[in-house]
């Protein structure tokens, strides 16, 4: 029996994209997710932080690059194999810009943060004479750890934050070092961009190109090691650290060297915060969650200083006086005002997005 044919539809121009004009308040996944690509590919006066952009932009990419690369590398002793040269390059990224739409909003909110880190953490690259930003005296010790288990997850974790951070204007890849789904929906992305394109250019028959596609996007499925890749790692190295209750002093190095992705995993497994809800208050969140998250971990006013001057490049720039008067109010936090914040933290993500829908609960 033959297989069904697969549809292409042309229902909207080239260059359509949803848009929205709702402000940056609270609201529910869907309409984040429009606002999200007006920041993300639009030209709105309330985008993110321009280096942000620029950054989520580069990671998301590279991705996409590197999993054309592959599947075009995978199918390259195949008939359609050999007519994917005939293709423009990066025909992934061309396509993902002129119908951004394709995007779900996880993996664009994990872009997001990813890019957030590697922003982050290139700043102590860019510091000349900082000690802090020297991590063969602070967190990089752990490379050498007695425990070989941890060695190795912290020798792995320090590559990706090199690798993520690294700039080089003549490379337009980039690993994808990905979770699981997230991978999954840009291989897939991937395999229906160059099926489609084959088959608009002529140059395939529209069921073979798209099933010599999906057979090249599950062998490279399959050879996706999830647990490799950067939140894995630092979730299970944060864990064993705090198992062995080394964590303390590491977490204030994590927080002096900019690593941020190793801060955010170790503050979780303190607070019992997720770690992407973690990383998320500190790009996204409210003043508020962010001074209450760094008291529940027991920060001091200058650690809080510290961390509003440190994002800002991923929070957008605050004027002076502000930082002063947002640090001058962190000593009036309460404890107790501070734990109610970060219970609502720990609150699956699904209800917090559910209460903040609901006008007589506010999220925190």
């Amino acid at each position: 029996m033959s297989a069904p044919p697969f549809t292409i539809t042309d229902s909207n121009p080239a260059d359509f994209w949803p848009s929205s004009t709702v402000d940056s308040v609270t609201v529910g996944g869907a309409v984040r997710h429009l606002i999200d690509f007006n920041h993300f590919f639009g030209n709105d006066a309330r985008r993110w932080p321009d280096a942000l952009t620029s950054e989520a932009r580069r990671h998301l990419a590279g991705c996409l690059n590197t999993v054309e690369t592959a599947m075009t590398l995978l199918t390259r002793d195949t008939k359609i194999g050999r007519l994917l040269g005939g293709l423009e390059s990066s025909a992934s990224w061309s396509s993902v810009q002129r119908m951004p739409f394709m995007l779900s909003p996880e993996l664009m909110a994990h872009m997001r943060l990813r890019a957030a880190i590697s922003l982050l953490g290139g700043q102590s690259v860019r510091v000349d004479g900082d000690p802090s930003a020297d991590a063969v005296s602070g967190t990089g010790l752990l490379i050498g750890d007695a425990d070989p288990e941890i060695a190795d997850m912290a020798a792995n974790l320090l590559l990706a934050d090199a690798r993520w951070s690294a700039r080089d204007a003549g490379v337009r890849t980039m690993q994808a070092d990905l979770p699981a789904e997230h991978f999954a929906e840009l291989v897939w992305t991937t395999a229906a961009v160059l099926g489609t394109e084959l088959h608009r250019a002529g140059l395939a028959e529209q069921n073979a190109a798209m099933m010599a596609m999906a057979t090249a996007a599950y062998a490279l499925l399959a050879r996706h090691n999830e647990g490799a890749e950067p939140f894995a790692l630092a979730k299970r190295l944060a864990r064993s650290l705090c198992h062995q209750n080394r964590h303390a002093e590491l977490l204030g190095q994590a927080l002096g060297e900019r690593r941020y992705l190793l801060f955010a995993a170790l503050a979780g497994e303190v607070t019992r915060i997720e770690m992407e809800t973690v990383l998320d208050v500190l790009v996204h969140g409210s003043d508020a969650q962010l001074a209450a998250l760094c008291k529940t971990l027991g920060g001091t006013a200058f650690d809080y200083r510290h961390l509003l001057i440190d994002l800002r490049i991923v929070r957008g720039e605050r004027d002076d006086p502000t930082l002063v008067r947002l640090a001058a109010r962190y000593d009036d936090l309460r404890d107790e005002d501070a734990m109610a914040q970060a219970d609502m933290l720990r609150c699956p993500p699904p209800l917090r997005a559910k209460l903040a829908l609901v006008p007589t609960v506010r999220a925190a």
